[in-house]
């Protein structure tokens, strides 16, 4: 490999890094502009709103959550939502139409980095 091809390969890692890096922000905005309300900002359920909500919000922190839920159905409470045990509480919002599957998906990144041994 000569040095122009080793020069071209190192930029577009950096530029792989540096995209990566902003998607990656660009997600954990996402979640703190439309989860943490609810979730909270650390994923414990616990967010301004949350006292007020039944069901309570997942807490993302607890493993036993963790282990009880598939990525596709995480996918779909994001894209569908829930629905409430009672009628004059709030639910779950869906987001399937205002976010991509791509975004959606990245969400459920975010919401699997909050686990806890």
């Amino acid at each position: 490999m000569n040095a122009r091809t080793m020069m071209l390969l190192g930029g577009a890692l950096l530029l792989s890094s540096a995209l990566s890096a902003t998607a990656d922000t660009a997600v954990k905005n996402l979640y703190q502009l439309r989860c943490t309300k609810c979730h909270g900002a650390d994923g414990t359920g616990q967010g301004k709103i949350a006292d007020l909500l039944d069901p309570k919000p997942a807490n993302f922190t607890s493993a036993k959550w963790q282990a009880s839920r598939t990525d596709a159905q995480i996918v779909d409470s994001i894209t569908n939502g829930h629905e409430s045990k009672q009628k004059l509480s709030k639910k779950m919002p869906y987001f399937g139409t205002r976010y991509s599957a791509v975004e959606i998906e990245a969400l459920v990144t975010v919401v699997r980095g909050f686990k806890k041994p």
